[in-house]
C-alpha cells in the first residue's frame, strides 16, 4: 500500500472540557481528530460527560445536533464513507449512534428541506442543473440511511428518551414528534423529493434510497416493530398500557399504504423466532383499537392464505397449512373476543375471495366455543338466501358462501345435531333454498340444490333425502361440496407454518444453487483424454512422402465460433444445455446471473412446458410456480426476444393446465405486486390462450397468431412513449388490442357491406352469381370442438369479473386496476374470452348476464369518458351482442335482459351524439357506436313484441 493510503497514527484525545468547548471545536470546522475526541467525548456510553445528554431534548442538545448536522457533517461525511480506516469507520458508528435520537432524525429531516428549498428558491433555473446540488442532497440521504438502517432503531430512540426523560409528559411529547416523522411518512415524502432530484442530476445509474421506496420503508417499520416483540424486556413493556406507544407507531404507518408489508414483516419474526413470540403478538394485538385491530387481523390472514395453497385444501383431511394457520389464529381470538368477532365477519365478506384452505383454517380456530360457529353459520345462511346477492353478486363470492355454510353445518353437527335440524326447519333456511331453486341463473340455483342435498344426508333418514333427477347433482363438482360437510382440520401447531416456510425456502435455494450440467468422460477413454498432453510437434513434408491412398479423406470440419479468440485461455467449453425436466427450467429461469443459462431456459421454456404438459406430472406440480417465475421474470439482460418468449411460455402454462392456471393468473392480476406491464402481460397471457384453447390459435386463423406476436411488443411505462400522433404510427399495438380490432372488424365489416348493399337499389336489378357445391364446402367452416367451454366460467370469466367488482367496492376509483392503462385491456380480454366460449357454451347465460352489469357499472366511472375506455367499453357491448346473435341468444336476451340493452342503447345513442368525428379514435368510437346501434336495432326488430313492455317499465 502506498505511503499516503496509509492510516496515521492516532495522537493521545484532546480533553473536553465542557459542552461549550465541544461546541466550540465542532463550529470551528474541526479536522477528523478533533471531531473524533468530541464524538467520543459526546456518547452515551461515556460517564465523563458533565451531565450532558444527547437524549435529553434540551437547547445544549439541539445546539450540537445542529452543528454537527449542518456545519461538520457536510465537509467530512462523504470522506468518512469513502475509507474504509480504522478511525472512519469508528466515526461513522459514532455518528449513527449520537443521531439515532428524535432530535437527529428531525434535523437530519429539516437538512434536506433547507437544500430542496435552496434548489427551488434559485433564481437561475438553467444553473441548479450545474450546480453541484447533487452532493450534498447524496450525503444527507446516504447519513439518513446509516441512521435508520438498523432494525432497532425505533427500539433504542426509546430506551434513550425513558432512560433520559423521567416526566412522562415530555418522554410522550417527544415520541409524538417521532411518530409524526417516521410513521405519518413525512420522512418518507422529503426523502423521495430529495431522491428524485438526486436521480435527475445523477448521469451514473443509482441505485435509489431504500427510504423513498414506500414498500422497502414499511418493511423496515416492520422489522422495528418486530424487534420490540423479540425484546420486550428493552422495550418495557409489561401491560397493555406499556404497549400503546408502539401501537400508535403501528396505527400511523398503515397509513402509509403497505400494510400488508408492515405486517409481513412482523409475522415472519413471530413465525420464525422463538415461542414466546406468539404471546407477545397477542399482548400487541390486545392493547389495539378495534379499527386497528380490524385492519391488522385482515391483513394476517391474506397472507396466511398465500402460504396456504389452494390444493391443501381440496382433500377432507388436514394439512400443515390449515392446521398451523388455524393454532395461530385460535390463539389469537382465544382470550381476545375482538378478534373472534373480527373473525367471524371476515368469513362472510373478504374472506370469500380467498382461497377455501384458509377459510377451513378460520372455521377451525372457531370451533371452540361453539357459539362462534352459530354465529357465522346465521350469517352465511343470510347471506346464501338474499335475493339481491343470489342475482348480481359475483358467482365467486357465491361459491365462497356455499362453501362457508357446509363447512359450518359440518363443524356443527358433529358438535350438536339438533342444530343443524332446527335449522333445516326454520324458515331462514327453507326460504333460502327456495330462493336458490327459483333463481334464473343456472348457476346460482345448482348452488342451492348443492346444500339441499348436503344438509337433508345430515338430517333426514335415507328414504327421505332430497334428491334431484339432474345429471349436474352427480359430477364431481356437486360430490366435493357435498362433502364440505365431513372435513374436519384438527388445530395443528405454530412449528407446522415454520415447517412450511423452512421447506419452501430450502426448496427454492437448492434450486437456485443447481450447478450447470457437465460433460462427464466414460470408461477408460475418458481417463485417457484427461491423461494425455502433447509432447512434440513436429512439421512434416507432405510433398517429400507421397500420400496414402488406402486412408479415407474426409471433409474440413466446421469451424467454432468460440475457437475464433485470440486468447485460447478465455474460450468456454463449459456451455450449459437445454433443460429437459419442468425444475431444471425453474432454475434456469431463477439463474439470472449466469447470461447463457438464463436466455436458454427462457429459450426453451414454452417448447418444454407443452411437451411435458402431456407427459407425466411435473407441470401439474409445478404450475403455480411456473406461472408465479414466468410472471415475475425480470428483463436484467435486455434480451431481444423476452417479451416475446416469456408471453409463450406463460401462455403455454395456460393451455397445460387451464384451470388452475386461470384462476391462478386471474387471482395474481389482482392481489399481486406486480407492475403495470406485468399485469398486462397476465391479461395479454388470459386473452390469447384462452383463443388458443378454443381453436383460434392456429397459423391460418385470420383473429390472433400467438406463435408470430410482435417482437416490439414491450409494454413500457407511459411516461417514455412517443407523442401521440407519432406513437401511433412507430409504436406497436398490444397483442390483446390488435387481436380485438381484427375482431372488430370481422363484425362490422358484414354489417357494412349490408348497409351497401341496401343502398345499391332493388335486388331484382342485381346479379346473383352461384357457386359450385365443392367451392360452398370449401369455404364452410367445419364444427371442432371447444377446450375452453368447460374450464371459461371458473376458470377465466368468472374470477376475472368478480375480483374485479370486489377490488372496484374496496379500493374505489384510485387504483392501477381501474386506470386508463389496464381498463381498456381488462374489457377487451373479457370480450375476446366470450367470444372464444361461442355461443354453445352452457355458461354463456351467466356469462353475458355478468358482462353486461359490469359494463353498466363503468358507465359512469370516472375514467369511462377517455376515447380509450369508451372504444373498450362499445367492443365489450358489441362483443356480447355478437355472442349472442343468434335466435335464441336473442330471445333469452330479451327475456332477461332487456332492460340493460335499452339502457345500453340510450347510452350509446348519447355517446354517438357527443363524439365528434375529427380524428381517427372519433371516428373509431362513433363506428362501433353505430354498429352498436344497429346490433340493437336488429334485437328489438326480432323482439319487438317481448320487449314492448320492457320499454314502457323503462321509460
Amino acid at each position: 500500500m502506498l505511503e499516503a493510503d496509509k492510516e496515521p497514527p492516532r495522537k493521545h484525545n484532546r480533553e473536553i472540557q465542557s459542552l461549550e468547548h465541544a461546541l466550540e471545536i465542532l463550529r470551528s470546522q474541526p479536522q477528523q481528530e478533533a471531531l473524533l475526541d468530541v464524538l467520543e467525548w459526546m456518547h452515551p456510553n461515556n460517564k465523563n460527560r458533565s451531565g450532558f445528554d444527547i437524549y435529553s431534548q434540551s437547547s445544549k442538545a439541539s445546539q450540537v445536533i445542529h452543528a454537527l448536522v449542518n456545519d461538520v457533517l457536510p465537509h467530512h461525511w462523504s470522506s468518512i464513507c469513502g475509507s474504509s480506516f480504522e478511525k472512519n469507520l469508528r466515526m461513522k458508528v459514532l455518528i449513527t449512534q449520537i443521531l439515532r435520537n428524535v432530535g437527529g432524525i428531525s434535523a437530519i429531516t429539516t437538512r434536506l428541506k433547507i437544500l430542496l428549498t435552496w434548489r427551488d428558491d434559485s433564481e437561475d433555473r438553467s444553473q441548479v442543473r450545474t450546480l453541484p446540488q447533487a452532493g450534498p442532497l447524496d450525503d444527507v440521504l446516504s447519513l439518513f440511511e446509516s441512521v435508520l438502517e438498523v432494525d432497532g432503531s425505533m427500539l433504542h430512540v426509546w430506551e434513550g428518551l425513558s432512560a433520559s426523560l423521567s416526566n412522562t409528559t415530555r418522554r410522550w411529547l417527544a415520541w409524538k414528534e417521532l411518530v409524526a416523522l417516521l410513521g405519518d411518512g413525512r420522512v418518507l415524502s422529503i426523502v423521495s423529493e430529495a431522491d428524485d432530484v438526486v436521480a435527475k442530476a445523477s448521469q451514473a445509474v443509482r441505485v435509489r434510497s431504500w427510504l423513498s421506496d414506500g414498500s422497502k420503508y414499511s418493511a423496515w417499520i416492520g422489522r422495528n416493530l418486530a424487534y420490540v416483540l423479540e425484546n420486550p424486556q428493552n422495550s418495557q413493556v409489561n401491560d397493555s398500557n406499556d404497549w400503546k406507544v408502539w401501537v400508535q407507531m403501528l396505527e400511523r404507518a398503515l397509513t402509509l399504504g403497505h400494510i400488508d408489508v408492515i405486517i409481513e414483516a412482523v409475522y415472519d419474526r413471530v413465525i420464525s423466532g422463538a415461542s414466546h413470540l406468539v404471546a407477545t403478538f397477542l399482548a400487541f394485538i390486545m392493547a389495539m383499537k378495534g379499527s386497528t385491530k380490524r385492519i391488522v387481523i385482515h391483513s394476517l390472514l391474506r397472507i396466511l392464505a398465500e402460504t396456504t395453497s389452494s390444493t391443501q385444501a381440496q382433500s377432507g383431511s388436514g394439512s400443515r397449512g390449515i392446521g398451523g394457520s388455524a393454532a395461530l389464529l385460535r390463539t389469537l381470538s382465544r382470550d381476545d373476543k375482538g378478534v373472534a368477532n373480527v373473525l367471524v365477519e371476515w368469513l362472510s365478506s373478504d374472506g370469500l375471495v380467498q382461497n377455501l384452505a384458509i377459510r377451513r383454517a378460520v372455521i377451525a380456530a372457531l370451533a371452540q366455543p361453539i357459539d362462534n360457529l352459530k354465529t357465522a353459520l346465521s350469517e352465511s345462511l343470510r347471506t346464501f338466501g338474499d335475493k339481491l346477492c343470489i342475482k348480481h353478486a359475483p358467482i365467486l363470492q357465491q361459491e365462497g358462501t356455499t362453501e362457508n355454510l357446509l363447512l359450518l353445518t359440518g363443524y356443527i353437527h358433529r358438535v350438536n345435531p339438533q342444530n343443524v335440524a332446527e335449522m333445516a326447519r326454520s324458515s331462514l333456511y327453507l326460504n333460502s333454498i327456495s330462493n336458490r331453486l327459483a333463481s334464473s341463473s343456472a348457476r346460482a340455483s345448482l348452488l342451492g340444490m348443492f346444500v339441499g342435498m348436503a344438509v337433508s344426508e345430515l338430517v333426514d333418514p335415507p328414504d327421505k333425502r332430497m334428491n334431484f333427477s339432474s345429471a349436474e347433482v352427480t359430477g364431481p363438482q356437486a360430490q366435493r361440496f357435498v362433502h364440505l360437510t365431513a372435513v374436519r382440520d384438527p388445530l395443528g401447531s405454530i412449528e407446522d407454518l415454520r415447517h412450511d416456510s423452512a421447506t419452501s425456502e430450502s426448496t427454492i435455494d437448492e434450486a437456485r444453487k443447481l450447478p450447470p450440467t457437465k460433460a462427464i468422460p466414460l470408461g477408460d477413454a475418458g481417463q485417457a483424454l484427461t491423461r494425455s498432453k502433447v509432447v512434440s510437434i513436429e512439421e512434416i513434408d507432405s510433398a517429400s512422402e507421397p500420400e496414402d491412398e488406402d486412408l479415407p479423406t474426409y471433409a474440413k470440419p466446421d469451424s467454432d465460433a468460440s475457437d475464433s479468440d485470440d486468447d485460447p485461455t478465455i474460450v468456454n467449453r463449459d456451455k450449459p444445455t437445454a433443460p429437459v425436466y419442468i425444475t431444471g427450467l425453474l432454475s434456469g429461469l431463477r439463474d439470472t446471473e449466469n447470461y447463457d443459462r438464463h436466455t436458454l431456459a427462457l429459450t426453451h421454456a414454452s417448447s418444454l412446458i407443452r411437451r411435458k404438459a402431456a407427459f407425466g406430472t411435473e407441470v401439474t406440480d409445478n404450475i403455480e410456480e411456473l406461472a408465479s417465475v414466468l410472471t415475475s421474470l425480470q428483463d436484467k439482460w435486455s434480451f431481444e426476444n423476452f417479451q416475446e418468449l416469456r408471453l409463450q411460455a406463460m401462455i403455454a402454462v395456460l393451455v397445460a393446465q387451464p384451470l388452475e392456471a386461470g384462476q391462478w393468473f386471474s387471482r395474481t392480476y389482482f392481489s399481486g405486486d406486480y407492475s403495470v406491464s406485468q399485469r398486462a402481460t397476465v391479461l395479454t397471457t388470459l386473452g390469447l390462450g384462452a383463443r388458443e384453447l378454443a381453436g383460434f390459435g392456429g397459423d391460418n386463423t385470420t383473429l390472433t397468431k400467438v406463435n408470430q406476436v410482435s417482437k416490439n411488443a414491450d409494454l413500457s411505462f407511459p411516461s417514455q412513449q412517443l407523442p401521440p400522433k407519432l406513437h401511433k404510427i412507430y409504436a406497436p399495438e398490444a397483442p390483446i388490442t390488435s387481436t380485438s380490432k381484427q375482431l372488430e372488424n370481422s363484425i362490422l365489416k358484414p354489417m357494412a357491406l349490408r348497409a351497401a348493399d341496401a343502398l345499391s337499389g332493388p335486388n331484382i336489378l342485381k346479379t346473383r352469381t352461384f357457386s359450385s357445391r365443392m367451392e360452398v364446402d370449401e369455404k364452410r367452416t367445419k364444427a371442432i370442438p371447444n377446450p375452453l367451454a368447460k374450464t371459461v366460467a371458473h376458470g377465466f370469466f368468472f374470477p376475472l369479473t368478480g375480483r374485479f367488482q370486489i377490488h372496484l367496492k374496496s379500493s374505489g376509483h384510485n387504483s392501477v386496476v381501474t386506470g386508463t392503462m389496464l381498463l381498456p385491456l381488462y374489457l377487451r380480454t373479457l370480450s375476446l374470452l366470450l367470444h372464444a366460449a361461442g355461443s354453445s357454451t352452457l355458461s354463456l347465460p351467466l356469462m353475458t348476464a355478468e358482462f353486461l352489469s359490469l359494463i353498466l357499472a363503468l358507465r359512469s366511472h370516472s375514467t369511462a369518458s377517455h376515447l380509450v375506455v369508451l372504444d373498450a367499453l362499445l367492443f365489450a357491448f358489441l362483443t356480447v351482442m355478437e355472442v349472442n346473435g343468434d335466435r335464441e341468444g336473442q330471445r333469452r336476451l330479451a327475456q332477461e335482459s332487456g332492460k340493460e340493452v335499452l339502457e345500453m342503447e340510450e347510452w350509446i345513442r348519447g355517446v354517438f351524439e357527443r363524439v365528434r368525428g375529427d380524428g381517427d379514435e372519433e371516428e373509431r368510437v362513433r363506428a362501433l357506436a353505430a354498429g352498436c346501434l344497429a346490433r340493437v336495432r336488429d334485437l328489438v326488430d326480432s323482439e319487438e313484441r317481448m320487449l314492448m313492455g320492457v320499454g314502457v317499465g323503462f321509460l
